[in-house]
């Protein structure tokens, strides 16, 4: 699906498998999978929704054509400004465990409950909050400091490393960040900290640190380095079940490393207690590697696979000079020209495909809405949080192009068109307008699904799979409608307009 390559599908024998169920049928069992020309590309209101929310919707053109493309952007960064109460109202009905305390969620009888509500959590805010920039960020900082959800007391540390580290900082400075991080007992016992002490280091948290969080595989740091960060970290480590800070970070002087260490080139004095571990994160987070590894990463989120080297240039210089301020880094990116021209460059993955045609289509999810989402999230590979090792879900086209993954996304598409998915419910007839002749009903959904204008040829494909008499002007009757509307939906939901972002 890589551009330019295009699996336009309107006609494909999957497709025609898939919308055999008796919704509707295709004409033509016959491939056209094709090359071509590139896609008409959106314009950069639509292609600036497209990367900073989790999906378009002709409410958010119409605010973005309000306030002016800039002033939106300034707006969403200020995430705190933005009244999101009915969201939060509702998460504290459906999903209470993401507000407790690290006492209350340790007396669950089930620590399921959490992690589950936290998945949930997550996707409705996806799906509902009007801070749909800090959410797409959130998503981002949650990945890059990835925490697999399954793994132990994890299973409810998660949560509070989301309420207390990601979601605070998810727009702020990335060196307040890391520092959080380093101190969320979610981290440290995800990748085994907390069983780091003077005299049998343990490594892990230290190698990921510079490998995943900050200097990058070819950043420049030794296996002594590795070392000797992971002495600055010795007693690093959860207050226990009993103790009046139980699941919250705790430093223990006794089990800590005492002695001097020397971390890429510098010295770090003896005796110096938890300094030293926050002497390694402020050094690594002014670090040129780390400049360069997290701005290579946001370019490529928002920009490209292979993001421009100029850009990320830019970027690197920009981390350095704010000392990682991650609202400087985003405006460099968005109102860059790389952004600008960077159509089609960046696939969705399947949280984004699912969300996105959820909001496109308006669908009305109820209170068991996340059952039908989670069913394909799982069967497309993203569930939140549930990425074993700890270098997040790849952020690339490549890993989420294969044919099961396909297919998969048009077994969702005709689910939801068909109001198939349990607990949500697509009203088509809402979306379609009042015009039913088919050469208008396939530009009013275009224009309410695909937000970009549809190439000739496959304006016609659509044209023709609604009337088999390929007439544009003569309005449908109400029984082709029923039948062969939810189809069109759930097409262009599949075609390769609707799976970029």
């Amino acid at each position: 699906m890589s551009n330019p390559r295009r699996y336009f599908v309107t006609k494909s024998a999957a497709m025609v498998a898939l919308f055999s169920t008796g919704m509707a049928k295709v004409p033509d069992a016959r491939a056209s999978t094709r090359n071509s020309d590139a896609l008409p590309p959106p314009d950069p209101d639509t292609l600036t929704l497209n990367r900073c929310t989790f999906g378009v919707s002709n409410e958010l053109i119409g605010e973005m054509q309000r306030r002016g493309r800039e002033n939106w952007l300034e707006r969403q960064m200020d995430w705190e400004s933005i009244d999101d109460r009915e969201t939060n109202d509702f998460l504290h009905r459906q999903t209470p465990t993401v507000f407790m305390s690290a006492k209350e969620l340790a007396a669950l009888p089930n620590r399921g409950q959490a992690a589950n509500e936290l998945k949930q959590a997550t996707v409705y805010r996806a799906m509902y909050s009007n801070r749909q920039l800090y959410e797409v960020m959130v998503e981002f900082w949650s990945n890059h400091f990835s925490i697999y959800h399954r793994d132990g007391p994890v299973t409810l540390l998660k949560t509070l490393d989301d309420r207390n580290v990601i979601r605070p900082h998810a727009l702020g400075s990335f060196r307040d960040l890391l520092h959080a991080s380093s101190k969320s007992p979610a981290m440290l016992v995800y990748l085994d900290n907390h069983t780091n002490v003077a005299g049998t280091p343990n490594e892990n948290y230290a190698r990921e640190l510079m490998e995943l969080h900050t200097l990058g595989v070819d950043g420049g740091y030794t296996e002594t380095d590795v070392q000797e960060v992971a002495r600055c970290f010795t007693g690093w480590a959860v207050g226990r079940r009993g103790s009046g800070n139980m699941g919250n970070f705790q430093f223990y002087p006794r089990l800590h490393d005492q002695g001097e260490k020397t971390v890429l080139g510098t010295a770090i004095p003896a005796n110096g207690g938890i300094r030293d571990g926050e002497q390694v994160i402020d050094m690594l987070a002014g670090h040129p590697s780390t400049a360069r590894f997290i701005s290579t990463k946001l370019a490529r989120h928002f920009v490209a696979d292979e993001p421009p080297q100029a850009l990320v240039d830019r970027l690197a210089r920009i981390f350095l000079d704010t000392d990682g301020d991650i609202r400087s880094l985003l405006r460099e990116i968005f109102l860059s020209d790389e952004f600008l021209r960077s159509a089609d460059q960046k696939l969705k993955r399947p949280m984004e495909y699912i969300i996105s045609a959820l909001r496109s289509t308006r669908a009305s999810p109820g209170p068991q809405a996340y059952r039908g989402v989670r069913q394909y999230l799982f069967a497309l590979g993203q569930i939140p949080f549930d990425w074993v090792p700890p270098d997040g879900y790849p952020d690339v086209a490549g890993y989420w192009t294969s044919t099961n993954g396909l297919l998969n996304r048009w077994n969702f598409a005709s689910a939801l068109a068909g109001s198939r998915l349990p607990g949500i419910r697509l009203d088509y007839l809402a979306l379609i307008g009042r015009n039913w002749r088919p050469g208008a009903l396939v530009d009013h959904l275009a224009a309410r699904l695909l937000h970009r204008p549809l190439l000739d040829d496959d304006r016609r494909s659509f044209i023709g799979y609604l009337a088999s008499d390929k007439s544009a002007t003569k309005r449908l009757p109400v029984e082709i409608v029923e039948e062969r509307v939810p189809g069109l939906i759930g097409l262009m939901l599949s075609s390769d307009y609707f799976q970029y972002r």
